[in-house]
């Protein structure tokens, strides 16, 4: 491989070789910054079809356990992940956990303005966040109390 690169005039330093993801049910978590509520978290089916599909729910930060089941139970394309027409239930409870550590993630670091996790693979035990793309902003400090 090192060779074909150079021949066509490309210098390979290394490669990275990782494990593909396993299939599963096809995610997407995500934030978004509104300059009144703060972070607002997104999730809904995922991969290819995530604007044809439009199946997206929302939440406001700081998030519950309750909220990301609540979202996750919204969605229309919630039956693939608890065993649709006989197909193998998958781990919401780690789809659970994804949201809510990307929930605490923004709060704890506002310079994420955005933020796709897409696709994220729900396995019958487990998730994997196969691509994740992350805008980052400079945050003007919030006034101290009494500073006009």
């Amino acid at each position: 491989m090192t060779e074909t690169l150079r021949t066509h005039g490309h210098e390979a330093n290394g490669f990275l070789v990782q494990q593909m993801a396993q299939p599963g049910v096809e995610m997407i978590v995500g934030v978004v910054h509104d300059r009144r509520f703060g972070p607002v978290i997104a999730c809904g089916a995922g991969g290819t079809l995530v604007e044809l599909l439009k199946d997206v729910t929302v939440r406001l930060t700081p998030m519950s356990v309750r909220d990301a089941d609540e979202m996750i139970g919204e969605l229309r394309t919630a039956p693939l992940l608890t065993g649709y027409r006989g197909g193998p239930a998958h781990d919401v409870a780690a789809l659970r956990d994804i949201i809510l550590r990307v929930a605490t993630m923004v709060e704890d670091l506002p310079q994420i303005s955005e933020l796709d996790l897409n696709p994220v693979f729900v396995h019958q035990t487990g998730a994997s966040i196969a691509d994740a793309r992350v805008r980052i902003a400079a945050v003007a400090p919030e006034p101290l109390i009494g500073e006009a």
